[in-house]
């Protein structure tokens, strides 16, 4: 797909955007966010603002730099990246991962529970997922049905919880919502469609309440130097993010997302992008697919 495709928006409907502007622009959102936008992407930003930009009366960018730099509130640089990071996406995208998640992680992590546990077994230990970069929330619900699938009516069941973190307000707004189009569950297993899936008329569904109470959607810039969250998780998702990151900020993000991974949990990433093997922390598990060794495991030099 070639760029005026993915804007929507043919040459004579792009308001002009000058070498200097695009410049402060791509250093704008690298330095606040670490998104990365090479000049092959001039075309992309032109396309995804010019509508802003008629919206605020805008002629030039020139002008919309101005009014960016005298908005102290900070609105108007989060509808841009807004604009800026839109993702088409679908439920079960990546459909591998999925079916590693559930043949390989959550017997892993049912198993060590189980022996921690005695008969308790995963009822004492909460088993916690993170989507970060969750864009309109297909993901972190495709996760949901399947945890609910997977343990809802079982006896002595995890306390399942999923968090999904977004740079963008105007994707977790639609994510909250929860309704979508019926192009999102092509990939969807029948199944989970009559069991999670509410009509909610003109071709469109709502996710099942019970799925929309698993998770808890939040606003979060990867690059923070420190990110909020209490504890660890079990499993990360940052799948289709870094694609937008130079390798200097993938490093940064890289590093803080070991930090909230537990010993012996798992990073996904999107099978597009790849992580360097000699500087990452994770140990390379598949494609797409990372580690965190446990403690003693790093120690013996032993690999998972």
């Amino acid at each position: 797909m070639n760029e005026h495709a993915e804007t929507g928006f043919a040459n004579e409907d792009l308001i002009p955007l000058r070498n200097d502007e695009f410049a402060y622009i791509a250093d704008l959102v690298y330095g606040r966010f670490g998104i990365h936008l090479p000049d092959q992407k001039r075309v992309l930003v032109s396309g995804r603002l010019s509508k802003r930009l008629r919206q605020l009366g805008c002629a030039t960018f020139g002008d919309y730099i101005a009014l960016l730099n005298a908005d102290g509130s900070g609105s108007e640089l989060s509808e841009m990246m807004n604009r800026l990071t839109t993702n088409h996406s679908f439920f079960f995208r990546e459909s591998s991962h999925f079916d590693f998640l559930t043949g390989t992680v959550l017997p892993e992590l049912e198993k060590e529970r189980a022996s921690r546990g005695g008969s308790q077994g995963l009822a004492n230990y909460p088993l916690r997922i993170w989507s970060a970069g969750c864009a309109s929330g297909e993901e972190v619900y495709s996760l949901g049905m399947l945890l609910h699938d997977r343990y809802a009516l079982a006896v002595g069941g995890p306390d399942l919880g999923l968090l999904a973190t977004d740079i963008s307000l105007t994707a977790l707004s639609t994510a909250k919502q929860g309704v979508y189009g019926e192009q999102k569950f092509t990939e969807t297993p029948e199944a989970f469609r009559k069991r999670y899936l509410r009509s909610a008329g003109a071709g469109e569904w709502s996710i099942a309440e019970e799925i929309k109470n698993m998770v808890l959607f939040k606003r979060l810039n990867l690059m923070a130097e420190n990110y909020p969250m209490k504890g660890q998780f079990d499993v990360i998702l940052c799948r289709n993010v870094m694609i937008y990151f130079d390798q200097e900020s993938r490093s940064r993000v890289t590093q803080n997302l070991y930090r909230y991974v537990k010993e012996g949990g798992y990073l996904f990433i999107g099978h597009s992008e790849s992580l360097n093997r000699d500087t990452n922390p994770f140990e390379y598990v598949k494609p797409a697919v990372y580690r965190k060794l446990s403690r003693a495991t790093r120690i013996s030099g032993g690999t998972a």
